[in-house]
């Protein structure tokens, strides 16, 4: 079934809903979006938090369709918009990065039960902290060809044992060969290369990159 496909299908399921709000983060407004299935009372199979490149935000991954579809497969799927985008509030200049990511898996009750991270480009600075950091708190993570690869030692990838899937796309030449080099290096982790694809590559090729990201979470979270 193709992504359009896909896209049609979750979005005329009339017991998925999109839920809006705002959460309290490190003392700042985070908006949230949160796509339920209110015609399951079954517990998800997994949760997602999707992060954001610079030029973009949580209204990205909803217009994407990407919210509904991981929805009606059963998972928890949820967007946030990164302090100082979309509709959040900007952050102190103070912010320490890993310390907000706790603080927000908690306020959008992630804590608990382990998500599995997407983050793209600029969202690095915020991911890529936590993974180093804080490994525990990861059912997995889905780098996009992330910023600050470099800031972290080869020795630092090699030691995380977090399920890693890095996704870039073969026409990102600024980013994508280095993030590749980077978590090729972690045990638990894998690497792909979409064709005809640039940075934001979810945007150029999404039927593959979904299909990679649920083929992971199904590893990561057995369903």
């Amino acid at each position: 079934m193709s992504w359009e496909d896909q896209k049609a299908a979750a979005a005329a399921n009339n017991s998925i809903k999109l839920e809006e709000q705002f959460v309290e983060v490190s003392g700042m407004k985070i908006y949230k979006r949160e796509m339920v299935d209110i015609g399951k009372n079954a517990t998800p199979s997994g949760q997602f938090l999707f992060l954001h490149g610079m030029k973009f935000s949580s209204q990205t991954w909803l217009e994407l369709g990407t919210l509904n579809v991981t929805a009606s497969k059963g998972y928890r799927a949820v967007a946030i918009d990164l302090p100082g985008y979309g509709k959040s509030d900007k952050p102190p200049s103070t912010l320490d990065q890993a310390t907000f990511m706790l603080e927000l898996l908690k306020a959008v009750d992630m804590n608990i039960t382990k998500p599995i991270i997407v983050s793209p480009s600029m969202s690095g600075g915020y991911a890529l902290p936590l993974l180093f950091q804080h490994p525990e708190v990861f059912a997995g993570y889905i780098p996009v060809a992330p910023a600050g690869v470099d800031q972290f030692k080869d020795d630092e990838y090699k030691n995380n044992k977090v399920f890693t899937c890095s996704i870039v796309g073969d026409k990102d030449l600024i980013l994508g060969g280095t993030a590749t080099a980077k978590f090729a290096q972690m045990p638990n982790g894998e690497t792909h290369t979409l064709e005809d694809a640039g940075h934001p590559c979810y945007l150029d090729q999404p039927q593959e990159f979904h299909k990679i990201m649920y083929a992971f979470a199904k590893k990561v979270f057995g369903a």
